[in-house]
């Protein structure tokens, strides 16, 4: 109910805000994108209406445990989907920046296959996930090398050691 009636103001909003954009164009050219927006329009007020007269419906019981249970997955899609990738991404630039772009690569290929290995099964994590992980990361920055450098012969970008 308030994905919907959120997503209703967003389109409602930003159609009118580009149908207002649109006074440059040639008034043949305009159609097109005029019909559209207006279809945009209507959809974004048709979904606040759906939403507002949905709410009404909804109990509060059921919209407050409904809530709750949107917060905690939201709280592990904000850790485990957002924070810990981010916080990889990050990683791997400071290497990218200090080491070069190869060692880089290798690292963010061999920390995705295990991560992911582990959102998968965390009782998973053993000896021969660690040894697949490095053949896979070895494997892919030898692809990568012999495409990128050897083969079409292009830069790749140096670190500040290497």
């Amino acid at each position: 109910m308030l994905s919907n009636l959120i997503l209703g103001v967003v389109i409602f909003l930003s159609s009118i805000f580009f149908y207002l954009q649109m006074t440059d164009l040639p008034e043949r050219s305009a159609l097109f994108p005029q019909y559209v927006l207006w279809g945009m329009t209507i959809v974004g007020g048709l979904l606040v209406v759906q939403a507002l007269l949905e709410g009404r419906k909804k109990v509060a019981a059921e919209e407050l445990k409904a809530r709750c249970e949107m917060r905690a997955q939201f709280n592990d899609t904000l850790i485990f989907q957002v924070a810990v990738p981010g916080t990889l991404l990050l990683m791997a630039y400071g290497l990218l920046l200090s080491v070069g772009f190869y060692p880089a690569s290798a690292f963010l290929v061999f920390t995705i296959y295990s991560y992911h290995a582990y959102r998968i099964d965390a009782a998973n994590l053993d000896r021969s996930l660690w040894i697949r992980a490095i053949g896979f990361a070895a494997a892919i920055t030898l692809f990568m090398y012999l495409i990128f450098t050897l083969l079409l012969g292009l830069p790749a970008p140096s670190g500040a050691i290497f």
